[in-house]
């Protein structure tokens, strides 16, 4: 495992420290806290889980790039993430997916009663099922957090999109609803949001980008209430904390 994390030490080109999982979840947002006041105007931290999966997927990602670095691959994808109109990707994407179901309207599905929502704390939750091998903070080169796909280059696989479409997105989604990316695995981005969707309305378009963005956030829900987009509009309603994620 040692390996895997020197690995990916190496490849990301910028500072990056080792927080082992006995530290707990808690310790590991105080100090990705800390380092995010330290590194205004300088450096934007975000929390890594250092796998075999995120390893490979770099590699893939930097290679298809020619770039030595993920420091030297954000600098040459950020024109295609600027370039990117996250709004056509995204009906792009819906498109898409509206041909695979048997019925949009089973799709849309009904509101559920929201679950509570814990804020910032929820942020780390993930920690107890992918920092089993610590986790990695790095130190990226870059005031917009809305750019850290392109420093932590992971999926670009399946229906998970690209680095540099995930960043368009994120950055469409940082200008509306403040929020910054704050953990990244192999499958997995979570966000902090500052300025949720307090409407009903508003929760319903904001589910329907996140579906097209990560469709598994439905087809794949760990609630039998939350596989509608419907049932995710109503989750994310005031929700302080997004996690998205894309299954094989």
């Amino acid at each position: 495992m040692q390996n895997i994390i020197n690995e990916i030490v190496d490849l990301l080109g910028c500072p990056a420290e080792f927080i082992p999982a006995a530290a707990g979840g808690s310790a590991i947002f105080r100090r990705y806290k800390m380092l995010a006041r330290q590194g205004q105007g300088s450096f934007t931290p975000v929390v890594i889980y250092p796998t075999k999966q995120l390893l490979a997927a770099m590699q893939r990602n930097l290679a298809s790039a020619s770039a030595q670095t993920c420091v030297q691959y954000a600098n040459l994808m950020q024109p295609a993430a600027l370039a990117t109109d996250p709004l056509v990707l995204l009906q792009q994407r819906m498109n898409a997916l509206v041909q695979t179901v048997p019925s949009v309207e089973k799709l849309l599905g009904e509101f559920a009663t929201p679950r509570n929502v814990e804020g910032e704390n929820r942020l780390c939750q993930s920690c107890r099922n992918h920092a089993r091998n610590g986790v990695l903070i790095a130190q990226c080169p870059t005031q917009h957090p809305w750019e850290l796909p392109l420093f932590v280059p992971m999926g670009a696989g399946g229906l998970c999109p690209t680095p540099a479409e995930q960043a368009a997105v994120l950055r469409f989604w940082q200008q509306t609803h403040q929020a910054v990316p704050v953990v990244a695995g192999y499958d997995i981005w979570e966000l902090r949001v500052a300025q949720p969707p307090m409407q009903v309305f508003e929760a319903e378009r904001l589910a329907l980008q996140q579906f097209a963005f990560a469709p598994d956030l439905v087809h794949q829900a760990h609630r039998e209430d939350s596989d509608t987009i419907r049932a995710l509009a109503s989750h994310l309603q005031g929700a302080k904390a997004w996690y998205f994620y894309w299954h094989a």
